[in-house]
C-alpha cells in the first residue's frame, strides 16, 4: 500500500466530524469520499473538511463509497443498528474497515463481521478509541509492570444524562439502547486490563424507553473481580479505579481518555510486634485537618499527566495506518476477538429479566 492512506467516511454526525478533524491532522491521511444516505448530506460534510487540494468526493450509501477505487479503508460512523449492513457492504468490495463502537448489535452480528473481514483478507478493527488513549495505554503498562502489585478489582462508570426523543416518540430498539452505546466501554476495558471473565452478571434498570437505562454488571476471573455500570439517567464522575495488592490506579475523568492517572501506594498495615500500647488520640481539629490533607500525601501518592492529540481519536487513527502499512489484518490492542467478547457479555446481560421501574 502507498504510504498515503485514502479513507472514506460512512455517516455524518458529530463522532464523524471529530474523527475527520483528527484523521487531517496526519499528514499521510487523505480524506477521499464521504457517504451518506443523502448526497446533500454527504456534500455538506464534504465541503466543510475541504482542503486546499479540494474537497472530498460526496456518494449516498455504503456500496458506492465502498465502490470507489481511491478509498482505501472506510471508518463506519453511522447509526449502530446499521453497522453490521455497511461494514459486510464494504468488506465484500475489498475494502478495509474502521467500525464505530459498537462493532455491531450483538455476538452473532461481529461474528459474521470478523468471519467476513477474515474470508476477504481485509484490515477490520471495531473503533473502541479508548483502548489506544495515551492514559489507558499507560495505565496498562503499569499494571503490567506490576506498579500496584496484582490486579484486585477494577471498577468503571459511565453516565451521561440524555434527554428523551421529543413528541412522544420512542427509541428504536434496533439500536440497542445505552447498554450498547455506553456499557462497550467498561466492558471493554475490563477485557482490556483482566483478559476474558470466567462469570458475568449483571442486571438493566428500564424506566420506558431504550434511552432512559442503567446497566450494572458484576464480572469474575479467579483471582479478581469488576463492577461495572452505564446510564443515562444521571451523570457520574466518569472515571475508573483498579485496585491491586499494593497500592491503586485511579483514571480520571473520562476514563475512555483520562488527561491524567493517579496512582497511590498502598499504607502498610502495622506489624503486631509494632503497635504501640493504647493512647488517647488527637481529636477534633487536628484530625480533621490529618483527613483533609490525606490526599496530598505525596510519599504516597504519584500524579501522572496523560496528554493526547486532538479530540482523542487521532490514537486509533494511528493503529490503523501503521497496521495497514505492515500489512496486519487485525489490531493485536484492539483484536476482533475482544469486539465478540464485549458483545457476547452485554448479550448475556440483555437476555436477563429486566429490572422495570413506575413512573408516576
Amino acid at each position: 500500500m502507498a504510504q498515503t492512506v485514502s479513507w472514506g467516511v460512512l455517516g455524518t454526525g458529530m463522532i464523524a466530524q471529530r474523527f475527520v478533524s483528527d484523521l487531517l491532522g496526519r499528514p499521510d491521511a487523505r480524506l477521499a469520499a464521504v457517504g451518506a444516505r443523502s448526497v446533500g448530506s454527504a456534500q455538506a460534510f464534504a465541503r466543510a473538511f475541504a482542503t486546499p487540494s479540494g474537497a472530498p468526493a460526496a456518494v449516498a450509501g455504503a456500496e458506492a463509497l465502498a465502490a470507489r477505487p481511491d478509498v482505501d479503508v472506510v471508518y463506519i460512523a453511522t447509526p449502530n443498528g446499521d453497522h453490521m449492513a455497511s461494514a459486510l457492504a464494504c468488506i465484500e468490495a475489498g475494502k478495509s474497515v474502521l467500525i464505530e463502537k459498537p462493532i455491531a448489535l450483538s455476538g452473532g452480528q461481529a461474528r459474521r463481521i470478523a468471519e467476513a473481514a477474515r474470508r476477504k483478507g481485509v484490515f477490520c478493527m471495531e473503533a473502541m478509541w479508548m483502548r489506544f488513549t495515551p492514559g489507558v495505554v499507560r495505565a496498562k503498562a503499569m499494571l503490567e509492570a506490576g506498579e500496584i502489585g496484582a490486579p484486585l478489582h477494577l471498577d468503571a462508570r459511565l453516565f451521561f444524562p440524555r434527554s428523551p426523543p421529543p413528541d412522544g416518540r420512542t427509541d428504536d430498539p434496533a439500536e440497542g439502547g445505552v447498554i450498547l452505546d455506553l456499557g462497550v466501554y467498561p466492558v471493554s476495558l475490563a477485557l482490556h486490563l483482566f483478559g476474558a471473565p470466567s462469570q458475568v452478571s449483571g442486571t438493566i434498570l428500564d424506566r420506558g424507553g431504550a434511552a432512559t437505562q442503567q446497566a450494572a454488571l458484576a464480572l469474575a476471573w479467579p483471582d479478581r473481580t469488576a463492577t461495572l455500570s452505564c446510564g443515562s439517567t444521571g451523570e457520574a464522575d466518569n472515571a475508573a479505579v483498579v485496585v491491586g495488592a499494593r497500592g491503586r490506579l485511579h483514571l480520571h475523568r473520562q476514563f475512555l481518555c483520562p488527561p491524567f492517572l493517579t496512582r497511590v501506594r498502598t499504607q502498610p498495615a502495622p506489624a503486631p510486634a509494632d503497635r504501640a500500647a493504647p493512647r488517647r488520640h488527637a481529636v477534633g481539629r487536628l484530625a480533621f485537618a490529618k483527613r483533609l490533607l490525606q490526599p496530598l500525601d505525596f510519599r504516597r501518592v504519584a500524579l501522572i499527566p496523560t496528554p493526547y492529540r486532538g479530540f482523542g481519536l487521532r490514537h486509533q487513527i494511528d493503529e490503523v495506518h501503521r497496521c495497514l502499512l505492515a500489512g496486519e489484518r487485525e489490531s493485536p490492542i484492539m483484536p476482533l476477538a475482544d469486539s465478540v467478547r464485549t458483545l457476547d457479555i452485554l448479550d448475556q446481560v440483555r437476555a436477563r429479566p429486566r429490572a422495570l421501574e413506575a413512573v408516576a
